[in-house]
């Protein structure tokens, strides 16, 4: 067998050197109008003139000036530069060899401002900067791939999704520990939990959002609902153009996804928009399995066997479509749109909370008919005045049937026929859990540096429903809760160098049950309205231009949801009206730091670590006899951990990072309720919760493979979990513990160029072929294949 021969490292250092050796270089400085001051890493970005195509992009150096190197010649350019607390400078510009070098001379803006609204960085930027513990990941190189929301947002930093199995499955996002529950996700500031399972994370597409911000802990008074361990907003893309965008993928266990999204901004302002997407996947992938039932004649026994099965049962298919139309960029408003989403779900049961519980014929179905309404108009009266008004409600309509006269086992085989229908409970539930949702947000500018802000957010439930098999009232008693959470701040800014805000919170719920407000089956029809007060502050300094330092602490409140108050209508998850809201003591320190920020290098270090201190903390738990899961308050709790994160970027070319969690969650609950006795699990982890894991990822991007104007994107991601328990005091008991995972990745896509706009991807998701578990040990899909075609049209 022959040797290969490799190039020498002094060749490859001279090609990469010399790829651009003819491109166009265009040089220019940055300096205050005023002062003449050169301002440092201002952010400079070419885009085309006709498609605002991305062209290239960096920042100043000490010096206040860029070079910024043009692969091809244009007709025309645009040239930009922001800069914090600057108003944005841009420059039509034709390429000239005589003329290569531009300056640029920048206003400072009349007033500073807040967390609502701050010009002079890019929207991603301007979330980096603000005194809350804030991570964030942008989706343009995730767009070509096949993931949904969940997907993306497991893989920021602290972050982990905890999901029940494949397409479609029930998405809960942890954050620091604390469960899906007590994180809050909203879409553009407005609260998800008016949006049924039709429209979730784990069903839409990645390329619905422009980034994902991930709040740990402490959280503006904009995002306004009450989020105890931090919140998630997803960000969806506003910018005025006409586009269009198509894409379809297939892969592993017979799954489809397609995605189609229009919209067009016309020059009176008339704006228009669709996005309709479909998921389907029979979710057929093999688990494994440690014993089943065998049915026999005379009766059924247990036989302990290891064995590998097919899912049978876990069929999943949603399709929903989002229409908005309206006005933009008018006197009375910056954005006025009426929306409607539309969607449906059908999703087959394969198992309840856990595995151990197999089912062959439950079902439910969903509908989400939503309409929304979105305004927003920044006002010059007041030295600035900023308002926004976000509402939904859906009236949909859900389903869910238990009707099978026979029980499964996990080898498909049916139990003789039973006498009473039901494989958990016979059911035929038609019920409507109707949500509504809205955001008010003003903000004023009273001085130089100087801002105040109020928000509240409202939100409401109500069940009503008729199971056909109930021949009592049962459903009739009264399941509603509403919720209202205001906010005021004041922000003090010095000189983009240090800012500082103070908030109080209140919280109003209200809560009609069918339940003994005493605790005890003494059952009636209960109503009542409680109100709480919460506060804190947050503060940010920027130390040089490569150290950004945090702090922040809140008094919080966390109301309990719907879901724990009131189930599921599928009767895998059974409510407690009885729960009383959580109370927690939050402080929160993090540091970003940039040591490499020069020419094409850029190495960015985040750490933050966060202290809590929780009372009647709300926990999930499942019942071994039947499966099923509810909510119950569990005394006290400590969380103590922290998470850190490291990436390198040279320019767009390549980038490698990763990010690591550890958190140390303890029950503090030292004795048995109602006696001195000292309790088995005080100081004992909280089970059912990761408490070290971390993600890995690297990319490179070529330009001009095959194809000139073409682009290969090649993109690797690995996934870890310590192995964690999900019961109490399981003295090394391996069959409650979910092990340690590891998970590889590896997604690549070619885009043939500019003028065409295809894309082709195709990805491997868990490599390996590991055997990956969450939630209950709940396990998750082995290895997996898809391929995506997409177009995009943009002018």
């Amino acid at each position: 067998m022959g040797k290969i021969k490799t190039a020498p490292i002094s060749t490859i250092l001279c090609l990469i050197c010399c790829v651009n050796a003819n491109a166009q270089i265009i040089r220019g400085k940055v300096v205050d109008d005023t002062t003449r001051e050169p301002l440092n890493r201002a952010a400079v970005e070419i885009r085309s003139f006709g498609d605002d195509a991305y062209i290239a992009g960096g920042s100043t150096d000490a010096k206040g000036e860029f070079e910024l190197r043009l692969k091809e010649t244009y007709s025309k350019i645009r040239v930009s530069v922001t800069f914090l607390g600057y108003k944005p400078v841009q420059k039509v510009y034709v390429p000239d060899e005589s003329r290569d070098y531009l300056d640029f001379e920048m206003q400072e803006e009349s007033h500073t401002m807040d967390e609502v609204v701050v010009k002079g960085l890019s929207p991603a930027e301007r979330v980096q900067r603000l005194a809350y513990n804030v991570s964030l990941v942008e989706t343009a190189k995730l767009k070509n791939t096949t993931m949904d929301l969940s997907n993306v947002i497991d893989k920021i930093s602290g972050v982990k999704i905890r999901s029940t199995g494949g397409v479609g499955s029930e998405a809960n996002v942890t954050l620091n520990g604390f469960s899906g529950r007590h994180v809050k996700i909203f879409i553009d500031g407005v609260p998800m939990d008016g949006m049924s399972s039709a429209f979730g994370l784990n069903n839409i597409p990645a390329g619905l959002a422009k980034r994902v911000e991930v709040y740990k802990g402490v959280v503006p008074i904009e995002l306004g609902g009450d989020a105890l361990g931090g919140a998630i907003n997803i960000v969806t893309d506003n910018s005025r153009r006409t586009r269009v965008s198509a894409s379809y993928s297939f892969g592993s266990f017979n799954t489809h996804k397609t995605n189609v999204y229009a919209e067009h901004t016309s020059k009176k302002g008339l704006y228009v928009s669709l996005n309709a997407y479909q998921n389907y996947s029979d979710n057929d992938y093999k688990v494994n399995i440690d014993h089943y039932t065998k049915f026999g004649e005379t009766g059924n026994s247990v036989v302990y066997e290891d064995l590998v099965v097919r899912r049978f049962h876990a069929k999943y298919h949603n399709e929903a479509a989002i229409l908005k139309v309206g006005v933009v960029d008018k006197p009375w408003a910056d954005r006025l749109l009426f929306g409607f989403t539309g969607g449906y779900e059908y999703k087959q049961t394969q198992n309840a909370s856990n595995m151990n519980w197999v089912y062959g014929a439950r079902y439910t179905t969903a509908n989400t008919l939503m309409p929304q309404l979105t305004y927003e108009k920044k006002f010059k009266v007041l030295k600035g005045l900023h308002v926004s008004l976000n509402g939904n409600y859906n009236f949909g309509q859900s389903y869910a049937a238990d009707t099978a006269r026979c029980n499964y086992n996990w080898l498909g085989e049916k139990s003789k026929p039973k006498s009473a229908p039901g494989e958990l409970a016979y059911t035929k539930y038609r019920y409507r859990d109707n949500n509504g949702a809205a955001n008010f947000r003003m903000a004023l500018f009273p001085a130089d540096g100087h801002s105040v802000s109020l928000s509240t957010t409202f939100t409401s439930f109500s069940r009503s429903g008729k199971d056909e098999t109930q021949p009592t009232p049962e459903y009739e008693h009264p399941q509603q809760s509403m919720k209202a959470v205001t906010g005021l701040s004041y922000k003090y800014d010095y000189k983009g160098k240090w800012n500082t805000s103070v908030f109080v919170k209140n919280y109003l719920n209200h809560l009609e049950a069918y339940l003994d407000p005493d605790g005890g089956s003494d059952y009636r029809d209960f109503s009542n309205t409680s109100s709480y007060w919460g506060g804190g502050l947050a503060s940010t300094y920027f130390w040089g231009q490569h150290v950004q330092l945090r702090l922040s602490y809140e008094y919080a409140l966390r109301l309990p949801t719907s879901r724990e108050l009131f189930g599921t209508g599928d009767d895998i998850e059974r409510g407690n009206s009885s729960l009383k809201p959580e109370t927690s003591n939050n402080i929160n320190v993090g540091v970003t730091a940039s040591p490499i920020d020069a020419g094409n290098h850029r190495l960015t270090i985040d750490a933050a670590f966060q202290y809590r201190e929780i009372d009647d903390y709300i926990r999930r738990t499942t019942n071994n006899d039947n499966g099923r899961a509810s909510s119950k308050n569990d005394g006290g709790v400590r969380n103590l951990g922290g998470d850190f994160g490291i990436r390198y970027a040279f320019a767009d070319l390549f980038f490698i990072g990763g990010n690591f969690s550890y958190i140390d969650m303890r029950s503090m609950t030292r004795y048995v309720t109602g006696t001195q006795r000292e309790s088995k699990n005080y100081k004992e982890r909280i089970p059912a919760i990761p408490y070290m894991y971390g993600n890995a990822e690297a990319g490179i991007t070529l330009r001009d493979v095959f194809l000139k104007g073409a682009t290969l994107d090649i993109h690797y991601m690995m996934n870890y979990i310590r192995q964690f328990s999900y019961e109490w005091n399981t003295y090394n008991n391996p069959e409650l513990d979910v092990p340690t995972q590891f998970s590889h990745d590896l997604f690549v896509s070619y885009n043939f160029g500019r003028k065409s706009e295809f894309t082709v991807s195709a990805e491997c998701t868990n490599i390996f072929n590991a055997r990956l578990y969450d939630n209950f040990k709940m396990q998750k899909p082995g290895r997996a294949f898809a391929v995506k075609f997409g177009y995009n049209f943009l002018k």
